[in-house]
């Protein structure tokens, strides 16, 4: 049975929603976008048929804005994507066609994501190759881009940094000591034995105070 528009409002506290009302009393709420879209206006006629399309259109156009949101504090993979909506009850053929929609307009790109996570451990939290590499396989990056890892990452450079930096916590430890906490925490981090060394050796001179790496135990 067709339904004649009678009035269009907004939805208090829900400024992105606007609740449409028909001539036979019932309402329905969508997205403004969708009503705008849609061309909806006081005498506008929706027949059934129509009246289903502009519901499935809020509810994927609800759910986009959901995944945007989500996207709003950092890039993500796309399987934190796929989690988030799917931990919030959104079927599966809905979830494909927002992420082909995220997609389409740059905004998933797992490449990207890749770079991105890369550079920001570098400059704010450095780690070794082989424990960024992880990282990424457990957000659901492909294999194949978890493999140029590699180019992107100065193992030598963050060893260092992050041992200079832990170093200080160390300084009042024998040489013996001082060496087992730091390789291990390095270690720990990911970053690979040949560039773990010599940041050790740099680290225990520097909290030696000496240049030479020679502290009196």
């Amino acid at each position: 049975m067709p339904r004649i528009v009678t009035r269009i409002e907004p939805i208090p506290r829900h400024p992105d929603r606007v609740r449409i009302h028909f001539q036979d009393g019932r309402t329905l709420d969508v997205t403004r976008l969708v009503a705008e879209e849609s061309g909806l206006r006081p005498g506008v006629f929706l027949d059934d048929v129509r009246l289903a399309r502009l519901r499935e259109r809020d509810v994927f156009e609800d759910t986009l804005s959901r995944a945007l949101r989500f996207l709003e504090t950092r890039p993500r993979s796309e399987r934190e994507v796929r989690t988030r909506l799917a931990q919030k009850g959104t079927p599966p053929e809905l979830i494909d066609r927002v992420i082909e929609r995220l997609r389409g307009i740059g905004l998933i790109d797992d490449a990207a994501f890749a770079q991105f996570w890369v550079e920001n451990r570098n400059q704010f939290n450095p780690r070794g190759a082989r424990l960024l590499k992880a990282e990424l396989r457990q957000k659901g990056v492909a294999a194949e881009v978890v493999e140029t890892v590699d180019e992107d990452v100065d193992e030598a450079a963050g060893a260092r940094e992050v041992a200079l930096r832990l170093a200080r916590r160390l300084a009042r430890l024998d040489r013996p000591t001082f060496r087992q906490r730091l390789w291990a925490q390095l270690a720990r981090r990911g970053f690979d034995y040949d560039a773990i060394g010599p940041a050790v050796d740099e680290a225990w001179a520097e909290a030696a105070g000496n240049g030479d790496g020679e502290k009196e135990e």
